[in-house]
């Protein structure tokens, strides 16, 4: 397999997840939090064969920094679900493609790495594209507005932008299948507290005790997880981070494809914005979010 399939896997498999979110969000979820802890545990089903194939790989002291890199996670991810939970999957799955300008921000002040003339151009697209895409026009006496998921997707930019640098630093001493498993370990321990209070515990047990489908579900979510993550990492292995970015970029336009379908298919199962004005504006922010990330990579 080469780098422009994997990369297109895995663009396709993360755009899964994002509607799989969606749904359950709306249906079965009150406390998002507790949703996200939910699929920690879910999450620990997928990574446990990995010390069982490739040990543990432990190796101090990063083996602690990268569980605090799970800490990171929860925190963005929370972020993520908190905004879809308000906003309309194609645009949040869009505003996901800012985060490049905080990471290439943090390697100048952390990392000493100058920036190109393009990088500049690159994220002065992508802030003008997270601008367009949460644009609401005015209809009837309802003023424009932005998107209400903006305050949430801020922390998620900061947050996967750290959780970025961190990566690349743990890379340089371990594997990417084992900062997979001491991420997941971390995000675990981060999510255990959170069971503290008596009304996430019960909202907890509901998930489980609601039979096999949303069981299914949140499974399905977690796999298409970990097949999104995981082929994003053999693609940067084997082509350009540049070209592989590019076609990450693509995710957002491939869950628009996936809405209109289930509109088409199965109307009413998500609630989207769909009129040729609405889709032609997330069109075009999804086209500039390409070009943007391209520039950045």
């Amino acid at each position: 397999m080469d780098w422009l399939f994997l990369s297109l896997l895995g663009a396709a498999s993360l755009a899964v997840t994002g509607v799989i979110d969606k749904f359950i969000l709306g249906r079965y979820v009150r406390d998002p939090l507790t949703y996200l802890i939910a699929l920690v545990v879910m999450q620990q089903i997928l990574v446990v064969a990995i010390p069982a194939y490739m040990g543990w790989g432990y190796v101090f002291p990063q083996t602690l920094y990268a569980l605090a890199t799970g800490g990171c996670q929860v925190i963005l991810w929370g972020a993520y679900l908190l905004a879809l939970q308000v906003e309309e999957t194609s645009r949040v799955a869009a505003l996901v493609y800012v985060f490049p300008v905080f990471v290439f921000l943090g390697a100048f002040l952390f990392l000493g790495e100058t920036l190109a003339a393009k990088d500049y151009a690159g994220g002065a697209l992508l802030v003008c594209s997270a601008l367009l895409i949460s644009y609401r026009p005015a209809k009837g006496a309802s003023p424009a507005i932005l998107s209400p998921a903006i305050k949430y997707m801020a922390v998620f930019w900061v947050f996967t932008a750290a959780y970025a640098l961190a990566a690349k630093y743990l890379l340089a001493f371990m594997s990417e299948w084992h900062l997979i498993l001491w991420s997941s370990l971390g995000s675990l321990l981060a999510v255990l507290p959170l069971l503290g209070r008596e009304a996430a515990r019960r909202e907890f047990a509901a998930y489980f005790r609601s039979g096999r489908f949303l069981f299914l579900a949140l499974l399905t979510d977690e796999i298409f997880d970990f097949l999104g993550r995981g082929a994003f990492i053999f693609a940067y292995a084997l082509g350009s981070v540049a070209l592989v970015s590019s076609v990450a970029a693509l995710q957002p336009f491939i869950t628009l494809v996936y809405i209109i379908l289930l509109g088409l298919f199965i109307p009413g199962i998500l609630h989207e914005e769909l009129d040729r004005k609405t889709v032609a504006l997330k069109t075009v922010a999804i086209l500039l979010i390409a070009v943007g990330v391209y520039l950045v990579s």
